[in-house]
């Protein structure tokens, strides 16, 4: 079962000459689309354990926080409520050299709080935007909130170990890997606050089978791709064979700013980018979003929706769309310019 869909940051789309499939996700087609309690407003009770996966969130002045609350009721039947926070939480303003440097405040992360959000991935190339006390301000104002993280750490060992959770007796493992980092001086060490290196291979494998001994159900978030892309790339795909070879049940990756593909099979879920959530974007294509609802039945039997959203262009906060989706064939993307 495949879903394919396309968003950007910041890409002017060219040529397109490309192939559109139309997926229909209406009732009819999708019935487990709006099966779950928080879409019918009433709380019915279920052995499944329910993930509810987001893309990219930021704090950026552009985002209207008034509007985060919406968001509650298609957070509310998840036990794990999971999105990538790709900005630095500080008050540090001593910046990293780059283009684009992204930070926010306490606030923003009780407003994802109250929304429904509990987990945070700072495996990305954003959240050490304020170098090495950004960073650790991030981590402190996560904890904080009450928002557990994963991904990155006060050390090496904290950043490659990941979290256990158990639901309804089940434990969830999540580890998260940054092959897109924030540049060489924001990898954790020994001694080193920072993140992961997704490119460690050493680290990541071990990691993975560590976790594989300790968990029923071994989840990853990752930060991969070339941005503005719609489709893997070859090292994408290779990391996440390797990754399911080793013991990996669901991947869940991001960095691209658009939606790529979905793909299911003998049980073993992965999701090559969600693409952006909470964000500035004014692209059709960079605002095209969803939320990956993924169900975990007490005998692990892995199954999945993809509930479409799209960024309001005016808030920043995405709000439900058709469903239906308008989606480019992978194998004839259009091609990109960045600006």
């Amino acid at each position: 079962r495949r879903f394919n869909s396309r968003r950007g940051h910041s890409p002017r789309i060219t040529n397109m000459k490309f192939r559109i499939a139309i997926v229909l996700l209406a009732i009819a087609v999708s019935p487990l689309l709006f099966d779950s309690p928080s879409y019918a407003g009433k709380k019915i009770p279920t052995k499944d354990v329910i993930i509810n996966v987001v893309g990219d969130v930021h704090g950026e002045a552009a985002i209207k926080r008034e509007a985060i609350p919406a968001l509650k009721k298609y957070l509310a039947d998840g036990n794990l409520n999971i999105f990538n926070l790709e900005t630095a939480v500080t008050s540090e303003e001593k910046k990293e050299i780059k283009d684009y440097n992204f930070k926010t405040d306490f606030a923003f992360l009780q407003s994802l709080k109250s929304a429904g959000f509990n987990i945070a991935s700072v495996s990305n190339n954003h959240s050490y935007d304020y170098g090495a006390q950004g960073f650790l301000d991030t981590l402190q104002n996560l904890d904080k909130a009450g928002i557990s993280y994963v991904g990155g750490g006060v050390n090496s060992d904290v950043a490659y170990q990941g979290q256990i959770f158990t639901v309804k007796g089940l434990k969830i493992g999540i580890l998260g890997f940054a092959k897109v980092n924030g540049g060489p001086d924001s990898i954790a060490k020994v001694d080193k606050p920072g993140t992961t290196n997704g490119y460690d291979r050493v680290s990541t494998e071990r990691a993975i089978s560590e976790m594989r001994k300790v968990s029923d159900i071994v989840m990853i978030l990752t930060h991969w791709g070339k941005e503005g892309s719609f489709c893997p790339r070859d090292s994408e795909l290779s990391s996440a064979k390797k990754w399911l070879t080793l013991g990996a049940d669901i991947i869940v990756g991001g960095h691209t700013h658009t939606l790529q593909p979905i793909e299911f099979q003998s049980n073993k879920l992965v999701a090559y980018s969600m693409g952006n959530f909470i964000f500035y974007s004014s692209e059709l294509t960079n605002r095209t979003t969803g939320i990956l609802k993924i169900r975990i039945s007490p005998k692990k039997r892995i199954s999945y929706t993809m509930r479409p959203f799209v960024i309001n262009n005016l808030t920043k906060v995405p709000e439900p769309s058709e469903p239906r989706a308008v989606i480019p064939a992978c194998e004839d993307q259009a091609k990109t310019t960045v600006r």
